[in-house]
């Protein structure tokens, strides 16, 4: 199971941040995706590609983490828990990024693109987990 969840991790990892250079490519988030870069002095002068690269393993080892973590839910309907869970993350993630003072404000500067994306993301690694669990199709 060690490999599909590393496959599966990887190519939900690569949909996320397609996906995030698209928003921010059609202007629908207002912050760069890649805009962490600035707090790194050892990354300001590289290329965007390597920023991105960056981008997609931080997701990638997210995704991976997020992978086992979904096993814990597996009594409980995936579609209420991904969306749940989905809201969380990126809310949490639209606050630590807009670095707002309180949720209220985190909550008028928010993207709903993006909250639709990370929902999508979660609900694949969910599924994808727990489907893995129950059938093991390496097992076969």
């Amino acid at each position: 199971m060690k490999g599909l969840s590393i496959i599966t991790s990887m190519v939900a990892a690569m949909g996320t941040t397609i996906l995030f250079k698209l928003l921010d490519y059609f202007q629908f988030i207002k912050w760069n995706p890649i805009g962490y870069t600035k707090t790194f002095q050892f990354l300001n002068g590289s290329n965007v590609y390597i920023k991105w690269l960056i981008l997609f393993l931080v997701i990638w080892g997210f995704c991976f983490l997020l992978y086992y973590v979904c096993l814990l839910f597996a009594k409980i309907p995936v579609s209420i828990t991904s969306i749940a869970l989905g809201l969380l993350i990126a809310i949490a993630l639209e606050w630590i990024i807009l670095d707002a003072d309180s949720i209220v404000k985190t909550i008028k500067k928010i993207s709903i693109p993006f909250i639709c994306i990370v929902i999508v993301a979660v609900r694949f690694v969910m599924e994808s987990a727990i489907f893995h669990h129950q059938d093991d199709p390496l097992g076969k």
